[in-house]
């Protein structure tokens, strides 16, 4: 298992300032099954992290919304049980990797860019949040936007166990339109997955695998996108 401490959160400007491209980068686009370590797609319309906390919507530790432009991106993630099916309560959370405990720790060279809060699965406990290792799901909500082209997303804590992990991207139907393997990012690493200009999103749904009884958590950050 996993555990982090989850204290006060202080909130700054710092990974907005770092949220640049390169300028190779912006001569040339990035090809939809590059990843990119560093910053964010300039032509991004919207992008949403987790440290400015209030447009975050949460009780008792558990996320339940993100709010982009005062519209509402319902999330919610469960843990895969013993009997191979996912538990309904809710139970996405975030960690502030600024403050680890030995496990996340940006900036570091296994994340070149300072994340901040990054969402995740976990048990909010008294003393921090624990993460099982067993499975797990991510799942985010665009209907009240209509729909979205997703440009990327930022990508942390795969490791080589958790190398059957996924992005699906769902159409208002419920239709999966897209999968995408998450790369491999090794314990507590991060990258950026870009997606290209995906549009016709309304749901994404990241399912973290477990390999041998190895694994099955992962985290995410930075969602780049534009409404369609």
């Amino acid at each position: 298992m996993k555990k982090f401490t989850l204290r006060t959160v202080v909130f700054g400007l710092a990974g907005a300032v770092l949220m640049s491209f390169n300028s190779k980068d912006q001569v040339k686009p990035a090809k939809a099954t590059e990843m990119i370590v560093w910053g964010t797609n300039p032509e991004s319309c919207e992008v949403i992290e987790f440290d400015e906390f209030n447009k975050v919507q949460s009780a008792n530790g558990v996320v339940s919304a993100i709010y982009s432009d005062n519209t509402p991106v319902q999330v919610s993630a469960q843990f895969l049980s013993a009997g191979g099916d996912y538990e309904g309560l809710n139970a996405a959370v975030l960690v502030n990797t600024n403050q680890p405990d030995g496990r996340f720790k940006t900036p570091s060279g296994a994340a070149a860019r300072p994340m901040g809060n990054v969402l995740t699965v976990g048990d909010q406990e008294e003393n921090g949040v624990e993460i099982r290792e067993n499975g797990s799901r991510i799942e985010l909500d665009f209907s009240a936007m209509g729909s979205i082209t997703l440009k990327g997303i930022h990508i942390l804590d795969i490791t080589e166990d958790e190398a059957g992990s996924k992005l699906e991207m769902l159409d208002a139907s419920g239709k999966v339109i897209r999968t995408m393997k998450l790369p491999v990012t090794g314990a507590h690493g991060a990258t950026r997955l870009n997606t290209g200009n995906m549009p016709g999103v309304v749901k994404l749904r990241l399912t973290f695998e477990s390999k041998n009884g190895k694994g099955g958590s992962g985290a995410i950050d930075v969602i780049e996108f534009c409404r369609s």
